[in-house]
């Protein structure tokens, strides 16, 4: 038998030791049955020093731990959730929220669909399901299938909220469907993968934006259809988004055979067999029934959420004239060598896929490049003393490119940064306001840090580097009013809840990916505001950045959007290999001239806007079925 420490039992988070929270039982066993096994084994206790009370002072507490793993192994009930007490510190949810996982534990299991109007937090709703079964020893192998551009927002949600770490297919640390437990995957992926995917029987399954396996004749669809697993999740807030047969066929995957074939449902339910856009109106009550046997859904007007206003000010200035050559100059050399890489092909309906060399042929990993051009074009757009830090290290790196590397790097030095100047002239407006601002460099926020006390304020970093302790003494420092300014990276902000004092984020640095622009204003604008948030977004006049912002986020009001909305949004518009961020890059690094630049931003946001569009028809035809 394993022997746990004398503290507390072997590969218990500390977390779960809260006072009311409740043990997981998997400690130190790989299920309940395994627990009764061992614990329950006929070994006499005389002849077994791991079980002798003389020698093991903490028998009792694994007698009584062997106790609960019989009522745990026994038929769960779910009278009392365990997940909401563990996860306390982490996240609270709503009422309507664990009335939808009750209804699921006690009353649609093992499969279901939760179909709440968008924004009302499904994902939430999606990881106390798993998490309490998870505590009950019910679910160990985990698959979680969503569009590519939702991935890492599922993988820092559950992560964030949940304490649980899932792998993405695309890390590094990814060491085979076989192999991992819990698994993020993109559709695409999960079809090119499948023969692997099935090889296993999982635990549950997890599916994101469902409606994309409504086509039965999708090969998505048909291999969502073929996944063994016991439990299943369907999310969407569209169930029904384009004809009457989607809903049979999200229905068909969580309750196979309830709504008999599809041509017998059609015969039954629906009135125009050419358009399936109609429900027959003597069976409507009858077909609003069934599909409140399999799912879930909750109206904004049912969930009551009080929540604090939004204001959103976005403030540009002209660089100054060294900061305007020093941008021309490494963008030329960023476009340089971003034309070396091969082009995206283009299918047939002029969407970017993976570049031909890719496909066939010696393989180029473009993605290594992207990642390091886009680290480059980031640190540009933050600061000239990022920039500078980052050409360094580059040409370190890179002898043949030293020379103009270096050059570049030493401009850098001279070169007074606009942007700074717009973020001392809008503190001093908010006249001592706590300000919360993000950048997306170590460097920048450092540099800001010094700025800003140089001033006569007070300033921090909240950036990744730091430990949990850290991190909650900063914070605790924060909300008594301590610090005026905290400068975060996007990758210290993880966690990070400053509502009880603060009601100004600022974006010093934009991010391409709106997710996270939203994730930055969640910082603040979340349940117990009692202020209505203000939102300052910066941007150098006639850059990239310009242009994201006002030909592409306000064209589909993205700070005033619902972070469901949101996602679909980006779902719709992700393509191929490229996600929102590499296009907008791609849009800056293959154009030619600043004109070029913004017609390639305003039709990426003519995409956003058509998404967003179907999006509300899908939302309408859906509250016509299912009211």
């Amino acid at each position: 038998m394993d022997s746990p420490t004398r503290d507390r039992p072997a590969d218990v988070p500390a977390h779960h030791q809260q006072a009311g929270a409740a043990i997981p039982i998997t400690i130190g066993f790989r299920d309940p049955s395994d627990m009764l096994q061992r614990l329950a084994a006929p070994t006499p206790l005389a002849t077994s020093p791991a079980l002798d009370p003389a020698l093991d002072p903490a028998l009792p507490r694994w007698y009584a731990l062997l106790l609960r793993s019989h009522a745990l192994a026994a038929p769960a009930t779910f009278d009392t959730l365990l997940a909401p007490s563990v996860l306390y510190d982490r996240v609270r949810p709503h009422p309507y929220q664990l009335r939808v996982v009750e209804q699921v534990l006690r009353e649609k299991a093992p499969a279901a669909i939760l179909a709440d109007e968008v924004g009302l937090g499904k994902t939430i709703e999606a990881g106390l399901i798993y998490k309490e079964l998870a505590l009950r020893g019910l679910v160990s192998s985990v698959l979680v299938l969503a569009p590519k551009a939702l991935l890492s927002q599922w993988q820092d949600e559950l992560r964030e909220r949940f304490d649980e770490d899932f792998v993405l297919t695309d890390e590094k640390r990814f060491s085979g469907f076989d192999r991992e437990p819990r698994i993020i995957c993109s559709l695409p992926q999960f079809v090119r993968s499948f023969d692997h995917i099935a090889i296993r029987s999982w635990d549950m399954v997890i599916v994101d934006e469902a409606h994309l396996l409504a086509n039965p004749e999708s090969k998505r669809r048909r291999c969502a259809g073929l996944l063994r697993a016991r439990w299943r999740l369907l999310l969407t807030a569209t169930p029904v988004a384009n004809k009457v047969t989607d809903l049979y066929s999200l229905i068909d995957l969580v309750a196979p055979g309830k709504l008999g074939t599809r041509r017998e449902f059609e015969n039954e339910f629906v009135a125009d067999a050419a358009t399936c856009r109609i429900v027959r109106p003597d069976r409507l009550a009858e077909l609003r029934a069934i599909v409140a046997q399999v799912s879930c859904r909750t109206r904004r007007a049912d969930a009551e959420i009080p929540f604090a206003g939004r204001t959103v000010y976005t403030r540009d200035i002209a660089p100054t004239s060294a900061e305007d050559a020093l941008i021309s100059d490494v963008t030329n050399y960023l476009r340089a060598l971003y034309r070396r890489l091969p082009a995206p092909a283009r299918n047939q309906r002029g969407r970017t896929s993976a570049p031909a060399a890719e496909r066939s042929g010696p393989r180029i990993n473009r993605g290594a490049v992207i990642r390091e051009i886009m680290a480059l074009q980031q640190s540009l757009s933050s600061h000239p003393r990022a920039i500078e830090q980052s050409l360094r290290r580059r040409a370190e790196s890179h002898a043949d490119e030293r020379d103009i590397l270096l050059a570049l790097a030493d401009r850098c030095q001279t070169a007074a940064s606009a942007k700074e100047r717009l973020l001392h002239e809008v503190l001093a407006d908010l006249k001592g306001e706590p300000a919360l601002i993000f950048t997306l460099r170590l460097e920048t926020a450092a540099h800001l840090r010094e700025a800003i006390r140089a001033r006569g304020s007070t300033a921090e970093c909240y950036i990744g580097a730091l430990s949990r302790l850290e991190r909650e003494a900063l914070v605790a420092r924060f909300n008594a009013g301590e610090i005026s300014a905290l400068i975060a990276t996007d990758a210290g902000a993880e966690g990070l809840n400053l509502q009880q004092r603060c009601h100004v984020v600022v974006n010093y640095d934009l991010h391409w990916n709106p997710m996270r622009i939203e994730q930055r204003i969640g910082r603040v604008h979340r349940l117990g505001q009692s202020r209505d948030v203000s939102v300052y977004n910066f941007a150098l006049s006639d850059t990239i950045d310009d242009y994201v912002l006002r030909l592409l986020y306000q064209k589909i009001n993205l700070f005033t959007m619902t972070v469901g909305a949101l996602e679909t949004v980006l779902s719709e518009v992700q393509e191929g290999e490229l996600d929102l961020e590499e296009r907008i890059l791609d849009a800056l690094l293959r154009a030619d001239s600043p004109d070029a630049i913004r017609r390639e931003v305003e039709a990426l946001g003519d995409e956003l806007v058509g998404a967003d569009q179907r999006q509300h028809e899908a939302i309408s035809f859906t509250e016509r079925v299912l009211a």
